[in-house]
């Protein structure tokens, strides 16, 4: 993985952080059930784009049948 891109998954990692943080706040606050909800998904979906990308990184690694098994695992 280059350092570009590296610096690009710390960035939405750090904008991860910012959500899970915003969702703490939120239920701590009693903030209504959708909105938290729709926080929550929102996170998941980043998340899952990191994966996305540490996964794709993983496939100069891999043969193709464990790439797909790793995305069906994981995503």
């Amino acid at each position: 993985m280059s350092i570009e891109e590296k610096k690009k998954l710390r960035v939405m990692l750090k904008r991860i952080q910012g959500q899970v943080g915003g969702i703490e706040r939120m239920v701590s606050d009693d903030k209504d059930c959708e909105a938290v909800v729709t926080q929550v998904v929102a996170s998941m979906s980043s998340l899952k784009s990191v994966a996305k990308a540490l996964l794709a990184d993983a496939v100069s690694s891999c043969s193709k049948e464990e790439y797909t098994k790793l995305l069906k695992r994981f995503l």
